[in-house]
């Protein structure tokens, strides 16, 4: 009878066990189907449930780690990512990869570099977006280093659970617009409502009396809210209609009416987002993804002619549009300021806040509005308040109630501690082409480490001054800081009116620094910094010469290996300055002249120099770059800049490449 009971308290035992074991698995599956959907707030749920059946259990708290990183509460993942790296850092090949962006969440670039850098050395960082990764910690350390003096508070009694964004303050402060795809209108087939245009009033220091707006505006699709006029008679509206396109209502006598739809000079049926028009009504700008632009969403700039039809748009070019999204464009009243959204420029996260100012009808280099106005998560659709000093938001940031809330900000654009704003700095970022004005981050791969903490190294400091090589005139020209081990653009500054400069270099490395300024040749510095350098600061003059016929440089960022003609992957970046120079001046005619030292057989290095020329020229040609506008030739030695005497430098700055200029397109047709 003993031995019975025995043998029965253990089956029970054993099946008690199983229970729990093919309960864990339960929990695991419905986790795992939720992360497959992207449902990570169930996710969360189920891989809680798996962890209280084996509590530390590896794989569920590397799941749970994921999917609070992909959800809209990002900052659990980090300690539970963590753990896992700790225990068993090879649980997932990208494992670095979802570490370091956990840590950017935390706002601890620093150690987010160190594991995007590692993972950037793996064979799996082939087909992933690291090395924009990397230059964003770079862009954002500058920028959170910089801070700019900003409060920056959710408006509580506007936002929701739901998405809130667009805010279009009138009526002197009384009124708002905005949009919303809370509870109210119509349900879509995936059960969220579509967003509709809302107001509300500004009653005894608060938001209040929120409404949606009649049928009249909204319908049964997604609505948005865009931008107001000046003068506040004109809504500009985004209808889900052939592919997105923009609505115009005007307001009579208090009433907003049928929204009706612009010409299709900016309508078509493409992807047309959002609008802002001039006071005198006379110029718009929207944002359209149609296929001539850069890439993503583009911004437009057209005119009204006498006809009263709006002229063909004009994409605003490489200053402001970048081969990823750039959006939600607001000119202020006077013209002078272009505020927009973009994933291209350097920033601190998925989209930052810019302006441009124009002067003399040209758009400067965009200007990051800074930390903590911009964040590590999606921000856009700034609206200024008329005093220059507030303004409201949308951003996906924690604070708010849900998705996008919608933020009141205060601000002075001085950085706090007065250090040159590197706000430019230039990382590539990863695009979020999203079909709806406001959408999370995209979901990179899968994967997490705990690194000792080191003392942080103090950056070399570039100070130059940008000159004209005949006059010595300053000028203020784009100066670009560019690692040429990954033609990744880390820094981009304006350099001022007495034509200085402040660029920062984060470690060693090989890096080219490269001008830009219409009318005039690029011209380029290379720095081979080693790995050990730090608090270091060099000076440099920058000389630029005048985009005339006969006019040449030499490129300094061109590599070869010794004796051979293949372009080594760290030119991509000076390669990519000359075809910009060349696409934002189709007159342009160059040669690009090859030269060596007197190493060697005259003969053989006369080959040599042609074959690197032809190699350059080969490289823009495959480009889209015309062959006519194109051509080669070698001189080998017969060209010294020095005296091949000094066997280090002299012979170095004799082995160069040039483009020179052959033709400017200027010339008159008539000249002798």
């Amino acid at each position: 009878m003993r031995i019975f009971l025995t043998v029965l308290v253990l089956l029970l035992f054993l099946s008690g066990i199983d229970g729990l074991a093919q309960t864990y698995k339960k929990w695991m599956h419905k986790g795992d189907r939720a992360y497959r959907i992207e449902d990570y707030e169930s996710a969360i749920s189920f891989y809680k449930k798996a962890l209280k059946l084996r509590k530390g259990n590896t794989k569920a708290t590397y799941q749970l780690g994921l999917s609070y990183l992909y959800s809209s509460d990002k900052l659990p993942a980090l300690e539970q990512i963590a753990k896992v790296y700790a225990l068993s850092p090879k649980i997932d090949k990208h494992i670095e990869y979802q570490l370091g962006l956990a840590y950017i969440y935390h706002e601890n670039f620093k150690d987010a570099l160190r594991f995007f850098e590692s993972y950037s050395k793996t064979p799996q960082s082939k087909k992933s977006n690291v090395y924009e990764r990397i230059a964003q910690c770079i862009s954002a350390d500058s920028l959170k280093r910089n801070e700019i003096n900003a409060l920056v508070t959710p408006v509580d009694a506007l936002n929701s659970k739901f998405h809130d964004y667009t805010p279009l303050v009138y009526g002197q402060g009384t009124k708002m617009i905005f949009t919303s795809n809370r509870p109210g209108g119509k349900r879509s087939r995936d059960g969220t409502y579509y967003e509709d245009i809302y107001w509300a009033s500004f009653e005894n220091g608060e938001w209040t009396d929120i409404q949606r707006m009649g049928p009249a505006i909204n319908d049964s699709y997604h609505d948005a809210a865009g931008t107001l006029s000046p003068d506040e008679r004109s809504l500009f509206v985004y209808y889900e209609y052939d592919g997105g396109n923009i609505y115009v209502s005007k307001n009579e006598k208090g009433t907003w009416g049928q929204p009706t739809p612009l010409d299709e000079s900016v309508n078509t049926i493409f992807w047309e987002t959002s609008a802002t028009i001039t006071a005198d009504g006379n110029t718009l700008y929207f944002a359209s993804e149609r296929p001539d632009g850069i890439g993503g969403l583009d911004i437009y700039k057209t005119e009204l002619g006498d006809n009263g039809q709006w002229k063909k748009p004009v994409n605003l070019g490489k200053v402001i549009n970048t081969r990823y999204n750039e959006d939600a464009p607001y000119i202020t009243p006077d013209g002078s300021r272009l505020y927009f959204g973009s994933a291209g420029h350097p920033g601190m996260g998925a989209e930052d806040i810019f302006y441009s100012d124009i002067i003399n009808g040209e758009l400067q280099p965009p200007v990051n509005l800074g930390y903590p106005i911009n964040s590590i998560y999606l921000d856009n659709y700034f609206i200024p308040n008329t005093d220059g000093k507030s303004g409201y938001l949308a951003s996906m940031r924690p604070g708010g109630k849900g998705m996008a809330d919608i933020f009141y900000v205060e601000y002075d654009l001085t950085p706090v501690n007065k250090k040159p704003l590197i706000a430019s700095a230039e990382p590539v970022k990863q695009n979020t082409p999203a079909k709806e004005p406001v959408k999370a981050i995209s979901k990179p791969e899968p994967v997490v480490e705990q690194i000792k903490e080191t003392k942080p190294k103090i950056a070399t400091v570039l100070k130059g001054k940008v000159i004209d090589s005949k006059s010595g005139e300053p000028l203020l020209a784009e100066v670009k800081l560019v690692d040429n081990t990954n033609n990744v653009v880390l820094s981009r500054v304006q350099s001022d009116a007495a034509g200085d400069f402040e660029l920062i270099i984060p470690r060693g490395g090989n890096y080219g620094v490269s001008t830009r300024l219409d009318g005039y040749l690029f011209n380029s510095l290379n720095f081979n910094l080693p790995e050990f350098t730090e608090n270091q600061e060099v000076d440099t003059h920058i000389l630029m010469r005048k985009a005339e016929t006969g006019s040449k440089v030499v490129l300094k960022n061109i590599f070869f290996d010794s004796g051979k003609s293949e372009l080594r992957t760290e030119s991509l970046g000076e390669l990519d300055r000359i075809k910009e120079l060349l696409e934002d001046n189709p007159g342009l005619v160059v040669q690009i002249n090859g030269h060596t030292d007197n190493v060697g057989n005259a003969i053989a290095n006369k080959i040599l120099s042609k074959k690197r020329a032809d190699a350059v020229v080969q490289f823009l040609i495959n480009n889209g770059i015309s062959a006519n506008r194109l051509s080669a030739k070698g001189f080998g030695e017969e060209r010294p800049l020095v005296s091949n005497d000094d066997e280090v430098d002299g012979r170095e700055i004799n082995r160069r490449t040039e483009i020179e200029i052959i033709r400017t397109g200027m010339e008159s047709s008539t000249s002798p």
